[in-house]
């Protein structure tokens, strides 16, 4: 009889993804209300870091149905498409701060906010994805503009999908 080696995997990878998916819920949420009730409509670089939360938040739920189902590989490839997002709406936010810091630079109206309410996905859903601000237009929440707040957000949930990808790997093995 040979005894195997029990490498289970905490669920805390359970809940770690489940926190990201419910913290873009939260942050998805703040936008809309803040779009609402304080008439800040969103400019296209505003709706691509909302795209990316989005994004953030299919793939932590992936991960977690990855745990569920014992499928290493759909967690790792959930964890590492979730990460890409990650870079893409800090990519986004950090073109908004830095235009934020620029006014010379603003983008006006943004031929990219034309083409972003021309996507299908846009009309599903047009409450949270369209673009109808200025890039200049931005509240600020504490003092701090909300797109260097929307980057924080995304570097830290990034963090957190990137600290359970090591146990993404020990999905399969658990018993």
């Amino acid at each position: 009889m040979q005894l195997s080696r029990n490498r289970s995997v905490s669920p805390w990878f359970l809940v770690i993804n489940l926190l990201v998916a419910l913290a873009c819920v939260a942050i998805l949420g703040g936008a809309v209300w803040v779009q609402q009730a304080q008439g800040a409509l969103p400019c296209a670089l505003c709706v691509l870091q909302r795209m990316a939360y989005l994004g953030v938040l299919v793939f932590s739920l992936l991960a977690a149905l990855g745990f569920g189902m014992r499928s290493p590989g759909l967690s790792r490839a959930a964890l590492w498409l979730g990460l890409l997002a990650v870079l893409g709406g800090v990519i986004f936010a950090a073109k908004h701060v830095w235009l934020l810091y620029h006014p010379e630079q603003t983008c006006g109206l943004d031929p990219l906010a034309t083409r972003i309410n021309a996507w299908g996905v846009t009309a599903l859903a047009p409450w949270l994805l369209r673009a109808d601000g200025l890039c200049s237009d931005i509240p600020y929440l504490f003092g701090i503009p909300l797109p260097m707040l929307s980057g924080v957000g995304l570097l830290g949930l990034g963090v957190l999908m990137g600290a359970s990808l090591p146990a993404a790997r020990r999905l399969g093995s658990r018993r």
